[in-house]
């Protein structure tokens, strides 16, 4: 799987992802890395994508929504 062509943007969206596992452990979901979601989204979200954007990129990191079942 060609995966070099996001992993020239992700030292810049560090920051992005920082920021979205700091709002999921608001909300409880402590147990969620900034990998497991730059993995979700180069593995599962992107992975058919041709060409994609830095802000494109940023804008999916933040707007990830993360469902939380409840038992």
């Amino acid at each position: 799987m060609e995966t070099e062509k996001f992993y020239k943007f992700r030292k810049q969206l560090v920051p992005v992802l920082r920021t979205k596992v700091h709002e999921l452990k608001k909300i409880g979901i402590s147990n969620v890395s900034k990998q497991d979601i730059w993995n979700y989204l180069v593995y599962a979200k992107w992975k058919n994508e041709k060409e994609i954007g830095l802000s494109e990129m940023a804008n999916d990191i933040l707007s990830l929504n993360v469902e939380q079942n409840e038992t």
